[in-house]
């Protein structure tokens, strides 16, 4: 036998292992290398993220993640819409949907089984924190109303049980200006759709909904302009307003920067999650969040309200709800995970 060669299997133990210590070591190093870094991981070769209803900002939202995570990892993505997370968690925790896209009130409200949620759904773990989701009232353009204290008298849409978060989150756009549902008339809806076309149908005369949604740009279109108004951002109107809707604050937007943003406007804020479920296994859960971290050009160019997911704001000191342990191993090789995170993701475990 040649120094070089591959042992054979007639040649002797003995002999076998000087071979391996020499040249058939250097060829298993090649082979070794040749080996696709996913090719000795765990990673699902399919997974879904769940959305809000098609049409809507998280539906957009989630389309524009399943793409990039589909593009740059060995992970296809399908976007799954629901009415809401009342409907997706339960389906998360029954092992029928991976991921979803979650505002930080929803999943606080749902992690600890705070209305409108009915138990706990402890299971969720943040992948990524995205950016920050603005929510107000919008109207038709010539309708007269310039905020949310004008609409008192109005038609405004209510209910929604197919997604009672945002019957929380337009109370809380309400009782910025101390006002309720006492002070509108009351159209009460199924969902974020049925709420859309009551207010293309005129039998709305405000929607709620997040700043640059495709049914925003409809409205826009079919409506001849549509203009959002402001929530109060007083001291006072943003402390009532983070009552009714916890984690929420209010922050103002420039006008012109999207669609029916006719002047500066201040608006209800929270952040938007890409969450998994802990049970997705760490090395998946590693790939998205490598494959979104290292893409976040692609992210803005798919969908413009994902042009706030930056790397910068992925880790964040006031996450709700744990991390999932794959994201964390990600966080702490790019070196923006420390004693801090580790501190809070222990205190949020505990909860």
């Amino acid at each position: 036998m040649k120094r070089n060669d591959c042992p054979r299997g007639t040649v002797k133990a003995a002999s076998m292992q000087r071979t391996l210590r020499t040249g058939c070591a250097g060829v298993a190093l090649v082979a070794a290398a040749l080996i696709p870094a996913w090719a000795t991981a765990q990673v699902a070769r399919s997974a879904s993220v769940a959305t809000h209803a098609t049409g809507s900002l998280y539906n957009a939202i989630g389309t524009g993640i399943a793409t990039v995570v589909s593009r740059h990892s060995p992970i296809t993505v399908r976007v799954q819409p629901f009415a809401g997370p009342p409907a997706w968690l339960p389906a998360m925790d029954g092992g029928e949907t991976e991921m979803g896209v979650l505002t930080s009130a929803d999943s606080v409200l749902s992690y600890k089984g705070m209305r409108p949620y009915k138990r706990q759904f402890k299971g969720t773990r943040i992948l990524i924190v995205g950016g920050p989701i603005q929510l107000s009232f919008y109207v038709r353009k010539d309708s007269g109303i310039n905020t949310i204290a004008d609409l008192k008298g109005k038609r405004v849409p209510t209910e929604f049980p197919g997604i009672p978060i945002v019957k929380l989150s337009s109370s809380a756009g309400l009782a910025s200006f101390g006002m309720s549902y006492k002070d509108i008339v009351p159209v009460p809806v199924s969902d974020l759709q049925a709420a859309n076309q009551a207010f293309l149908e005129g039998r709305t005369d405000a929607n709620w909904l997040g700043l640059r949604s495709p049914m925003v740009e409809m409205g826009n279109a079919r409506l001849g302009g549509v203009k959002w108004i402001s929530v109060n951002g007083s001291p006072e109107g943003e402390a009532k307003m983070a009552a009714a809707y916890p984690g929420s604050y209010a922050a103002t937007v420039k006008a012109g920067s999207a669609t029916g943003l006719l002047n500066d406007t201040t608006m209800l804020t929270n952040d938007i999650y890409l969450v998994g479920t802990k049970d997705l296994n760490d090395d998946t859960a590693f790939a998205i969040v490598k494959a979104l971290w290292g893409n976040t050009k692609e992210l803005w160019a798919a969908y413009p309200a994902l042009r706030s997911w930056r790397q910068q704001g992925m880790v964040s000191g006031k996450a709700f709800i744990p991390y999932h342990p794959g994201a964390i191993k990600f966080y702490k090789e790019q070196e923006v995970w420390n004693q801090q995170m580790d501190d809070l993701q222990a205190k949020l475990l505990a909860q």
